[in-house]
């Protein structure tokens, strides 16, 4: 199982360094949803034994909620004397702290398969969204935006696209760049962004260890620019790409020297947003010259007629 979000998020809670504030009505809707796709489970518990327990998606994400905390019980008051339909947990998502709220979502999702995976993505976004809570969920996991940014959207399906692409040493790094800003870590989200991008190129020419000047270029070499005009290609390789490279190496990496300064969170949205931007693009790029393959076509069912013979 995979850190939950109050895991990966402990020290920014511990210092009160991260705000969670999910509205009472974005609450209520999210347990709806839950509730109404609490899908039954089989649960094969010991490994040396055949014996399968049944259980549901929410019975199974309670006992993981009180594994990974060491608890008895969940942390409501008062709790409840009822214990069907799954009474704590509810309290818990209506009421207890917001982290709470996304470890539980994280450890349902946990036992879902794909196609439940992506709607409950959706729909939890959708909520979110529609209230203006500035959490979003990707890959199983929630990341902060801001609300604000006009390039929300992008980075809200930034990590998606690569998941689904296979660019995966990609998308942990964006992940990070995202975990890290959320805590505060402005230059580790700024690092983290163009190592990202640097990773989608080094899949992209299979150049390894190369350095940002060297991928972008090597991009050109191999014609993803070449829908470009040939006098227009070298500025847009020097001008627009370089600029994540030149952030991760003035305010993410290097540069520095003696003189650390603190850098404002701006810049590290400003990072994450062109990552997203520039990945979202080559991806783009990638799928253009290297197209899924198409699904072959169901075989289409033999008619029969009233007049046909009775097959047997």
């Amino acid at each position: 199982m995979r850190l939950l979000f109050s895991q990966r998020y402990h020290r920014a809670i511990e210092q009160a360094a991260i705000a969670i504030d999910i509205p009472d009505a974005a609450r209520r809707k999210v347990w709806a949803w839950l509730s109404a796709n609490n899908t039954s489970l089989g649960i094969r518990r010991d490994p040396n034994d055949n014996w399968v327990s049944n259980s549901s998606i929410l019975e199974e994400t309670e006992s993981d909620l009180l594994i990974e905390n060491g608890w008895d019980r969940l942390p409501v008051t008062p709790y409840p004397t009822d214990t069907q339909y799954h009474a704590a947990l509810r309290l818990l998502v209506l009421d207890g702290q917001g982290f709470f709220v996304f470890d539980t979502i994280e450890a349902a999702s946990s036992y879902m398969d794909a196609p439940e995976k992506d709607l409950l993505r959706q729909k939890v976004n959708q909520i979110f969204e529609l209230h203006d809570c500035p959490w979003r969920m990707s890959d199983g996991e929630f990341f902060k935006l801001d609300a604000d940014f006009v390039g929300a959207r992008i980075a809200a399906s930034t990590h998606d696209s690569l998941v689904a692409n296979q660019f995966a040493g990609a998308a942990n790094e964006f992940s990070k760049a995202r975990q890290y800003l959320g805590t505060g870590d402005v230059r580790e989200a700024i690092f983290f962004a163009g190592h990202s991008f640097e990773s989608v190129m080094t899949v992209l020419t299979n150049l390894e260890h190369a350095n940002g000047d060297r991928l972008i270029k090597e991009l050109g070499a191999k014609g993803f620019l070449d829908d470009l005009p040939e006098s227009v290609r070298a500025g847009f390789m020097d001008q627009v790409l370089k600029a994540l490279p030149f952030l991760r190496n003035k305010l993410g990496g290097h540069g520095q020297g003696k003189n650390v300064v603190a850098i404002p969170s701006a810049y590290g949205d400003l990072a994450i947003q062109i990552a997203a931007a520039f990945q979202n693009f080559l991806i783009t790029k990638h799928l253009e010259r290297s197209p899924p393959p198409r699904p072959e076509p169901e075989p289409e069912e033999k008619q029969f007629s009233l007049d046909d013979d009775i097959p047997f």
